[in-house]
């Protein structure tokens, strides 16, 4: 019985070529989208699930006052993790973790090369055990027991030495210290957020010898005793700020602990991780609900296809029925036939999937190997998925059709197609309701990219290139550089910087005067006199900052912006100059100027207080270059630039980075957000057309005679194609009416995220709409015509 079942659904299949055809492709589509989705879904789900006593490790945030707008930190002072194991005995042990020079490139040399380096990490040396850090040149037990010891990750190694062993080299770290690599480690799996390159010890650093409760700047991890109480650690934590912290000098009330599992994708909102694999549980949802989104589309295409076929197969169904089919077997026999369907469209599917893996990183920014597609979850996904598909998309045809009377064979029956119809007629509402949602999205989405790529600023990023002197070796060099560069024609500035804008600058505060506790916070860059030149910022009052210092000149100057200017209560920005203010570098420090505001860091946020500064024996140092250009053959201005630092600075990498590039980096996830929205979208409306042109072929096909009729009578080819097209145009008139809204609601909600944002205009869901009504229109003239000119005699003689 059931082989016979597989003959005859196979049957069906092979001769409705045209709703075979239509099926298959939406249903692979469907699959092959949902297979990549869940694959990355999958992925993004896994991260730091492989190390062995993940379930235990936490990492230890912050939360500060109003100070700095109760945001959660992910950095802590280097105290934090000391006490906790000394104090907590649920805490079995911990391990900080910090980039070298706060994150800054590391310029490393060998006995050959100069290299940079960004993966520089310091941590404790049981970051190795937490980890599960597997050795292949020494082991963790003794890879830090000599002092100035560093281990290096394999793919590091190979960068550095090639094939060679690289234990006991020597490696010069901005020709300031001299470690030698006691350690080579396998790399970290892709899906761990921590992603140390290259280790050394904490311990050989100030950063780990001098403990303080003040600046926050370490990563901590702790690693909890099993059936630890976790929100007992973290009230005995809290209550370690106020034995060791004076109320007065309390930025942050409170530590919370993060479990490992859940920073990845739960730290959108968590300041200051050193982490470059931060994702975001929205883009998860977002990807799922895009996968089911096209799925359900592919899927109401076969339900609607298959239930606009009830006439033509209600005679096989009404022979079956007097033949002794009862309703079970003619279940089986629909169920079957889908089921065979969707295996052809998943095997395709599958397929599809392996191939557009590239594309799909391109316009996701999310990197899966092949063998992520082989996964358990995924070749189970893909049976129930099967099972689902076959379950949900035949549901209705199966049941609607397995109802169909015997007495159709006789004409004594006509077939009642009201519920039919309406169920058909909404579900197609469905889908191109979810079409035009995405069709506003995508719109929304590409607004607001273009307007954060193209606002002005406050100061003009085009231009300019940083360089990095981090391993500058004394001032004599850093001074040879830079008149080398002043004499290139085609530099137009230059200046020296400790970070560019909203990358390393310090967080400190300012305040209105000593009583003041709460204060200000501001971002402090240490510069020379020519920044506001080099960078084009507006200068609204006073000067620049002085070119130079005379050697026993103990003042701190400071370039102020309006959001300083105004929290100190000058009312104009003149009234500021030459007043002394109160800032962490020096209490007493002089305004020489007011900048008009300028965004510093990305549009998501609003522009708080920056202040550049310039002083003898400055607690940052001048880590930068910022050139402003005028070349317009820039491999050449690069080049020169290069060859200028290679002859002052011979025992350093050469590092640099576009300023306008390093703006647009700011926005990489909102890019892929508007690629992946534009992709899927045009991938649904796609699969949409497609049940929406089988809709119309079958219309056609059951109005034959009808057509043929209005033709003799007169009707022309635009009233068939009226006659044809306009109850389904109508749906999606009715769809974009019920999508606007929605749709208007939901990328309202997104643009909340930004600080700078466009509003959404009321042609953004009229362009949506005219789209939609355009493409409905030209899927179904297409068969609207064909019906349309064909010979009436012969539409006369059809059945």
């Amino acid at each position: 019985m059931i082989k016979n079942y597989f003959k005859i659904a196979w049957r069906n299949i092979i001769t409705n070529k045209l709703f075979t055809s239509l099926n298959v492709a939406g249903l692979a589509i469907g699959l092959c989208v949902c297979i990549t989705l869940f694959a990355s879904i999958s992925y993004e789900l896994s991260f730091d699930r492989m190390y062995k006593n993940s379930k235990n490790i936490y990492r230890l945030n912050m939360q500060t006052t109003a100070q700095y707008n109760f945001k959660v930190w992910a950095q802590l002072p280097n105290s934090v993790g000391p006490a906790i194991v000394q104090n907590i005995p649920q805490v079995k042990t911990m391990t900080r973790l910090i980039k070298h020079d706060f994150g800054a490139s590391v310029s490393l040399k060998t006995d050959e090369k100069n290299f940079t380096e960004k993966g520089l990490y310091l941590a404790d040396s049981t970051a190795f055990r937490m980890f599960d850090f597997s050795f292949v040149e020494g082991n963790a037990a003794s890879a830090f027991s000599q002092p100035k010891s560093i281990v290096l990750s394999q793919s590091a190694k190979e960068r550095l030495y090639g094939d060679e062993p690289a234990f006991g080299k020597i490696i010069y770290v901005n020709n300031h210290d001299t470690l030698h690599v006691s350690g080579v480690y396998k790399d970290l799996p892709a899906n761990s957020t921590i992603d140390c390159d290259m280790v050394y010890n904490i311990m050989d650093s100030w950063m780990g010898k001098n403990v303080y409760w003040s600046n926050a700047s370490y990563e901590t991890y702790c690693q909890l005793q099993p059936g630890a109480n976790v929100m007992q650690v973290q009230a005995m934590a809290t209550a370690l700020i106020d034995k060791n912290v004076k109320k007065g000098d309390q930025y942050f009330t409170n530590f919370q602990l993060q479990p490992l599992t859940a920073i990845h994708l739960y730290s959108a909102d968590i300041r200051e991780g050193y982490s470059s694999k931060i994702g975001s549980i929205g883009t998860v949802k977002a990807l799922l609900f895009l996968s089911l989104l096209v799925l359900a589309i592919a899927c109401i295409n076969y339900m609607n296809l298959a239930t606009a076929r009830s006439q033509k197969r209600s005679k096989g169904v009404g022979v079956n029925k007097v033949l002794g089919a009862n309703t079970s077997q003619l279940l089986s026999l629909f169920y079957i036939e889908t089921a065979v369907l969707s295996l052809i469209a998943i095997i395709i599917g599958y397929l599809l999937s392996f191939a557009v893996q590239p594309i799909f990183q391109n316009v996701t920014g999310i990197f899966l190997t092949p063998s992520a597609l082989y996964a358990t979850p995924i070749l189970v996904g893909l049976l129930l998925t099967w099972l689902l598909v076959t379950l949900i998309a035949g549901s209705y045809p199966a049941i609607s059709m397995s109802r169909i009377s015997p007495l159709v064979l006789m004409n004594k029956l006509k077939l009642k197609h009201s519920a039919a119809d309406f169920i058909r007629k909404s579900l197609v509402v469905f889908q191109f309701s979810s079409s035009i949602i995405l069709i506003i999205a995508v719109i929304v989405i590409l607004q607001q990219v273009y307007y954060i790529k193209n606002k002005d600023l406050g100061y003009n990023p085009n231009g300019v290139v940083s360089v990095s002197i981090k391993a500058a070796q004394n001032k004599q060099q850093l001074a040879a550089l830079t008149n080398d560069l002043k004499g290139m024609t085609s530099v137009e500035s230059v200046s020296a910087v400790q970070s560019i804008p909203g990358d390393r600058e310090s967080g400190r505060g300012v305040k209105k005067f000593t009583t003041d506790k709460e204060g200000y916070p501001v971002k402090t860059c240490h510069t020379d006199g020519s920044i506001v030149k080099t960078m084009q910022l507006k200068l609204l009052a006073g000067t620049s900052l002085p070119q130079s210092l005379a050697q026993g000149d103990t003042n701190c100057y400071v370039l102020i912006n309006e959001a300083v200017q105004k929290y100190l209560g000058f009312k104009t920005p003149q009234d500021a100059v030459g007043k002394l203010i109160n800032t962490e570098m020096l209490s007493k420090s002089i305004v020489m100027g007011v900048v008009k505001d300028f965004n510093y860091q990305s549009l998501k946020s609003d522009i708080g207080g920056y202040v550049y500064y310039t002083m003898n024996k400055a607690p940052e140092s001048l880590r930068v270059l910022v050139i402003r250009y005028n070349s317009k053959d820039l491999p050449q201005f690069i080049q020169q630039v290069q060859g200028k630092f290679k002859a002052d600075l011979p025992n350093s990498s050469f590092d640099y980075e576009f300023l306008d590039t390093h703006i647009q980096n700011l926005y990489t996830s909102e890019q892929h957000t508007a690629s992946t929205a534009t992709v899927f979208s045009l991938l649904a409306i796609f699969v949409a057309c497609l049940g929406l042109f089988g809709l119309a072929a079958f219309v056609a096909e059951q109005r034959t005679k009808e057509i043929g009729i209005r033709k003799v009578l007169g009707a022309t080819v635009s009233n068939i194609v009226t006659m044809l097209s306009t109850d389904l145009i109508k749906l999606v008139l009715l769809a974009i009416l019920l999508a606007s809204p929605l749709a208007w609601w939901a990328m309202n909600k997104w643009l909340q995220g930004f600080a700078y944002r466009q509003t959404i205009a009321w042609w953004v869901p009229a362009i949506a709409g005219a789209t939609a009504v355009l493409i409905a229109f030209i899927t179904v003239s297409f068969q609207a015509i064909k019906a349309a000119l064909m010979n009436p005699v012969k539409s006369l003689r059809s059945e």
